[in-house]
């Protein structure tokens, strides 16, 4: 027996040789926990022995022996791995050579089954074959039984009688009636080929037999319909059918049924009207219900076809086929006459109440369709029907594609081609005319009948030259009507009807979109983007062309007959104002309406996009002329104002001297009107408008004072005067808060003061502020207009002082130097009808700087 084995000094204990089993290594490995677990032992003994110190020899006694463990580990892994790669190559080895062998007889069998599918395929070959004989027997024996049955019966017939056919009629009961149906259909192509003298006899009695036959089956049918018995109406609709299709049974049943009774006079009868139906004229209000006639008759249909869907279903062999029959009978014959009775009792009204009846009707059909579409279902209808145990087959259309050219065919006569968009476009110029016409009247009787008939004309002529493909005859002669004003002479007007609304813009606006949805609504998806493009076209010709442009050359013309002797109308600026508005709800309504509909089509948005901003450039040009007309009157108007100052006005003499008042006489109308124009500006202008349209009117107004300064002799108390009138205009333009103006009346204001210093302090005074800026050359001219100049020898004093050398501008102030070029040129004597023309292109700038955010 050996000894028993001692432990090693070193040897680790048993949990760490647990750790270091192959079972440690498998799945998810951490080399920080293995470690952990290795060192915990250690650590732990440590702790225990309460040792501070840190000693390493425990630590690489157990890390050696563990690795020494690791590697016989890895020794015995590697032995055992070398063993299964040993096996595995065998077992490959030996699968490589099973499959071989299973490949080999694979294709044995694969060989074998083509084999047998080529057999099969032979067979079944010869069996089709086989078939088709035996099929082309089959028929060739059935029509040998049927010929000689068909010879036996017109054998019969030539002989003056069939007692085998009566005998077959009456003994074999309902079955024998369809089998003889099917008899005499066929006796009667028969009779058609043998068309022979010995064969008359049998032909007559034949069809003499045919005509009995029908006339007893539908006096059966009939009965039976009255009698409400559907078992003998599908017997003796089974029988017509195999007789010669059933149509004279489909016939009877929808001529005598009891809907087409009811409603067969509807058009001597008046339709139920519903409340508000005289709205339908009135396009500023809502669009009133559908007469509840045609309601009432919609609901009838309703009702009557969900039965009529069951019924036909049990009685008729085909009852797609008579289903249709009578849909079609219900939308040609009571839908189609009511229809024209509504649209006849509409157009007698307006062209309004008809669109907006016909629109209210389609509406209405299109539900009444889908509903309709339901009843497939209890039909089950299909594209070909074969009759169980007949030899008929009859070929219908799906219901729903028969109630949809059903509801083509209702609306074609209104809809068909341009029939429907002259229809809209007269009812719009219509309407536009109604609601225009007091601005027209105004226009002819207070603006001069010519000249507002020649703008007119001009317009038409213009439209006519440029829509000659697109509008209507029945437009052109509508718009044409204001070439005949005479009708617009005798209505009163008031100045309220000549100006521009708002409101009654907004109206036709709405009125515009109420045109384009219902067109929407009745016509066909690929027509929409160019009638969306025509109606926009006659809404630009109305509202550009007839009325805004109308009410800014008047205001163009009011503005060039004012006398300037006379303080100028204020009113076109509101009148742009509005404008402004106008253009922004046509820009919205484009946006909005308009431009989706018209999308889809590129050409026709191109052109409409190039049309409306057509319409915006013409409206933005005029603005802009009235704007610049309005700052000539001004300006004129302010020229007026200082011509009308008194040779003695800054040279008063002793008992005229009055230094209690504000200002003189001029300088108080022109404050005054300076204040009303520009309360008026901030009521027609916003932001930075206001600026420049002030800014025109104070710089050209600045220049004109520094030229009037200058016509005036002006005393010491003048000057006083003077430097008063100055102050009341410094006041008045710096209340519009426009840092350039106020530099600029600044300078004017100690400009004043050269006419007050005295003549030694003339020198000091001139080097101050922004006189210190100007040339003594701009200057001398107003040093001449004291009266003191040549008795208080201020030029020799100027000569002895060698006062020169300044470049500025006086009328430049600190300002910008395009702005001191206007005052330059004020001052050099271009007078104020002068410094009105040099603003005409900067007004432009302004006038196309409001508007052009439209585009």
């Amino acid at each position: 027996m050996a000894p028993p084995r001692m432990p090693q000094p070193y040897e680790l204990n048993p949990d760490l040789k647990a750790t270091l089993r192959v079972e440690s290594f498998q799945g998810t490995f951490s080399p920080k926990v293995f470690i952990e677990r290795l060192s915990s032992g250690i650590i732990a003994t440590r702790i225990k022995e309460g040792s501070n110190t840190f000693d390493p020899k425990p630590f690489i006694r157990t890390f050696e022996s563990s690795l020494k463990e690791l590697e016989r580990l890895s020794s015995k892994m590697q032995k055992h791995t070398s063993e299964l790669e040993r096996e595995t190559q065998k077992e490959e080895l030996a699968f490589k050579k099973q499959v071989k062998e299973l490949g080999s007889g694979f294709e044995d069998v694969q060989s074998t089954l083509e084999g047998l599918d080529s057999r099969i395929s032979e067979v079944g070959s010869t069996a089709i074959r086989i078939g088709e004989k035996l099929e082309t027997a089959d028929k060739q024996r059935a029509r040998a039984v049927l010929s000689k049955k068909l010879m036996e019966y017109f054998t019969q017939f030539n002989e003056g009688r069939c007692p085998t056919l009566e005998s077959l009629m009456t003994l074999q009961g309902l079955e024998g009636q369809i089998e003889a149906a099917r008899i005499l259909r066929q006796l009667a192509i028969l009779a058609k080929d043998v068309d022979l003298e010995e064969t008359v006899v049998a032909r007559q009695g034949i069809e003499r037999f045919r005509e009995q036959f029908e006339k007893d089956m539908l006096e059966s049918f009939d009965k039976a319909y009255r009698e409400a018995d559907p078992k003998v109406m599908a017997h003796c609709a089974k029988a017509l059918l195999e007789f010669n299709g059933g149509h004279s049974c489909v016939q009877i049943y929808v001529n005598q049924h009891d809907f087409f009774m009811l409603h067969s006079k509807v058009n001597e009868s008046t339709p139920m009207e519903g409340p508000n139906q005289e709205d339908l004229t009135n396009p500023i209000a809502a669009i009133p219900p559908i007469d509840a006639g045609l309601i009432k008759l919609y609901e009838d249909i309703r009702t009557t076809v969900d039965q009529e869907a069951e019924i036909i279903s049990m009685v008729f062999p085909n009852p797609a086929s008579v289903f249709q029959v009578f849909i079609q009978r219900v939308f040609g014959q009571s839908i189609q006459q009511f229809i024209e009775t509504l649209l006849e009792r509409a157009q007698s009204k307006s062209t309004l109440a008809y669109l907006r009846t016909l629109l209210s009707i389609h509406e209405h059909t299109i539900i009444l369709v889908n509903d309709l579409k339901k009843c497939e279902d209890t039909l089950k209808i299909g594209v070909n029907t074969n009759i169980k145990g007949s030899n008929v087959s009859v070929t219908t259309q799906p219901l729903a594609q028969t109630l949809d050219r059903c509801l083509d065919d209702l609306f074609v006569p209104y809809l068909e081609g341009d029939r429907y968009l002259e229809k809209e476009l007269q009812s719009l110029c219509e309407v536009y005319d109604t609601m225009l016409a007091k601005f027209t009247a105004y226009q002819l009787q207070r603006r001069g009948g010519n000249k507002f008939r020649a703008i007119i004309t001009r317009t038409f002529n213009q439209i006519i030259d440029n829509n000659r493909q697109t509008l209507p005859p029945v437009v052109q002669e509508n718009f044409a009507t204001v070439k005949n004003p005479e009708k617009y002479q005798n209505m009163q007007v008031s100045d309220d009807d000549g100006a521009l609304s708002v409101d009654l813009v907004v109206k036709l606006l709405k009125i515009h979109a109420e045109s384009v949805v219902r067109s929407v609504g009745l016509l066909p998806v690929t027509g929409r983007p160019k009638n969306t493009a025509v109606l926009f076209q006659l809404l630009t010709d109305y509202i550009g062309m007839r009325y805004i442009d109308a009410a800014l050359d008047s205001a163009l013309e009011d503005l060039s007959a004012l006398d300037p002797k006379f303080p100028p109308d204020l009113r076109p600026m509101k009148r742009v104002k509005l404008v402004n508005g106008i253009v922004h709800l046509i820009q919205m309504h484009f946006q909005t309406t308009i431009l989706p509909l018209t999308v889809p089509s590129p050409q026709v948005y191109r052109d409409t996009v190039i049309q409306k901003n057509k319409l915006m450039a013409s409206v933005e040009a005029k603005a802009n002329a009235t704007i610049q007309k309005e700052i000539d009157v001004i300006l004129a108007w302010l020229d007026t104002c200082l011509s009308r100052q008194r040779r003695t006005d800054f040279k008063p003499k002793d008992d005229e001297i009055d230094l209690t008042g504000l200002a003189t006489k001029p300088c108080i109308d022109c404050c005054e009107f300076l204040r009303r124009m520009y309360d008026t500006t901030r009521k027609c202008f916003d932001g930075k408008n206001i600026e420049m349209f002030c800014s025109e009117v104070g710089i050209t107004f600045h220049g004109m004072l520094l030229e009037h300064f200058k016509k005036f002799s002006i005393s010491p108390v003048g000057g006083v005067l003077l430097a008063k009138d100055i102050a009341k205009y410094q006041e008045t333009v710096k209340t519009w808060n426009i840092p350039a103006l106020d530099e600029r009346f600044e300078t004017l204001r100690q400009l004043g003061k050269v006419f007050l210093a005295k003549p030694e302090m003339l020198p000091s005074v001139l080097n101050e502020g922004y006189l210190a800026r100007a040339d003594f050359k701009t200057l001398y001219p107003y040093l001449q207009m004291r009266v003191d100049f040549k008795t208080s020898k201020i030029d020799k004093l100027f000569e002895k002082l060698n006062l020169t050398g300044f470049s500025s501008s006086l009328g430049s102030g600190s300002g910008s130097s395009g702005s001191g070029g206007t005052g330059s040129g004020a001052a050099n004597g271009t007078g104020a009808s002068g410094a009105a023309g040099s603003q005409a292109s900067r007004m432009e700038d302004i006038a196309s700087t409001r508007f052009m955010s439209l585009r």
